[in-house]
């Protein structure tokens, strides 16, 4: 095995305990300052289904992505170097976006009477840095451990997913803030830079 092969494997171990170390972190935390300051946590004005529905078919796209290791005879150099690349991404972008969600935290698409729009970080950039955190994590795995098309697939299946958590998540702040939302979304990309 190449010395680049261990450093991919390796930075992606990294990356996924980071990323699922701030998750696991921010979720008990949020939690707990909400009940500190006598916050109820499940009191929502409005709330989607579908972001459920999309977590669970971007989990399936991680399923896949193990489905599919078994046939993969190892990566090539450009799978490493770009399974770094975004494992990198993937854990940055996890603890930036969680320090500027703050308690607006959800796991579920959920907006209460006093939530707060979160616009500043990553949230200057896209408007769903977490997401593309989470597609970031899928692809920096699906790289070093599929073959080409079962990354192609997995992501494919991670993207519809997020775009259905998407839809629901940005009708929900619309129809929570309004024109102030309506600004925001029409300035920032959801969740892919640069891209409407």
């Amino acid at each position: 095995m190449s010395p680049l092969v261990d450093a991919a494997k390796w930075m992606l171990l990294l990356s996924w305990i980071v990323s699922g170390g701030v998750l696991g972190w921010n979720h008990r935390r949020v939690r707990g300052e909400r009940r500190r300051r006598g916050i109820a946590e499940e009191k929502p004005s409005i709330r989607d289904s579908r972001s459920m529905k999309g977590l669970a078919i971007e989990g399936l796209s991680f399923l896949l992505a193990v489905v599919f290791s078994s046939f993969s005879d190892g990566p090539g150099d450009w799978q490493c170097v770009g399974s770094m690349v975004f494992a990198v991404i993937a854990a940055g972008l996890f603890v930036w976006a969680l320090r500027h969600l703050d308690l607006e935290w959800r796991i579920k698409a959920v907006v209460t009477e006093d939530h707060r729009l979160v616009t500043s970080g990553p949230y200057r950039v896209v408007r769903h840095p977490v997401f593309l955190a989470l597609v970031s994590l899928l692809v920096a795995s699906a790289l070093l451990t599929n073959p080409w098309w079962g990354t192609v697939v997995c992501v494919a299946v991670c993207v519809y997913g997020t775009e259905m958590r998407v839809k629901a998540e940005d009708g929900l702040l619309e129809r929570r803030f309004g024109r102030e939302f309506t600004e925001y979304k029409a300035r920032v990309a959801a969740y892919v830079p640069f891209v409407r």
